[in-house]
């Protein structure tokens, strides 16, 4: 294993319990805006998983779209 792969697997960790930590906090919080909040961590670490992927465009548009767009959405809502 080179520093590359190491670096890629430790991001994916990191990226990962992020994304499960965010998602019990969108469900466990009882606060809408913490939830909303979570919501776009969880988000973002998606798009952190598709730049692992080396999918540039498909993780632009995930912040465009759902950070940028749903949660702004979600928020507002409130």
């Amino acid at each position: 294993m080179n520093l590359a792969e190491g670096v890629q697997i430790v991001s994916f960790g990191i990226l990962a319990v992020m994304m499960i930590g965010g998602a019990l906090g969108v469900v466990l919080f009882s606060n809408i805006v913490y939830s909303a909040f979570l919501l776009c961590a969880v988000f973002t670490s998606i798009a952190g998983m598709y730049l692992l992927l080396n999918a540039d465009f498909v993780a632009a548009a995930q912040v465009l779209i759902y950070v940028g767009a749903v949660n702004v959405l979600i928020l507002f809502a409130i």
